[in-house]
């Protein structure tokens, strides 16, 4: 199980800004049933702490995610949303989304903050190894990184580790 670390954030600092980046495939990777899809330009909605746990609290209405994660049993659907403090630390947190039989769709079920991670030494840019647990059998590595600016509007993500 990965380790979480668990940060100081100032609500003073808070920023949600919403981003038009260009798109093009997405990351997709399949096991046991499950799929975890990534765009390669993700935009990093937040820039603190409180912020992020704040608003994945609650469901979201658009459902955009940078990276999703689609579990065949139980039927679920985790959408993570970033965020970059000012010291570098990249957090991810999770919506949950269960499906209901009885409505016959998805529902919220819960939003937490996931995980999170200290930046790597990279020559200038801020780097992290996100491991994300796909099956049993498998566990994707993404790379992530930005440049060493803050605020950080977006990420760049690619499969650094698929089994």
């Amino acid at each position: 199980m990965l380790a979480m670390l668990v940060l100081a954030a100032h609500a003073a600092d808070a920023q949600l800004r919403p981003l038009e980046l260009r798109q093009s495939a997405p990351i997709r990777v399949q096991s046991g049933g499950n799929e975890l899809v990534a765009v390669p330009q993700a935009p990093v909605a937040y820039t603190t702490l409180d912020e992020l746990v704040t608003d994945v609290a609650r469901s979201s209405e658009s459902r955009a995610a940078p990276i999703r994660v689609v579990r065949a049993e139980p039927r679920q659907t985790i959408d993570y949303s970033l965020c970059v403090t000012k010291t570098g630390t990249l957090a991810l947190g999770a919506r949950v989304y269960t499906f209901d039989e009885g409505l016959r769709r998805y529902v919220f079920t819960r939003g937490e903050l996931a995980r999170s991670y200290q930046s790597l030494p990279h020559s200038g840019d801020w780097l992290w190894l996100v491991e994300m647990p796909l099956s049993r059998e498998t566990t994707v590595t993404l790379e992530l990184r930005a440049p060493a600016r803050w605020p950080v509007e977006a990420v760049t993500i690619t499969a650094a580790r698929v089994p």
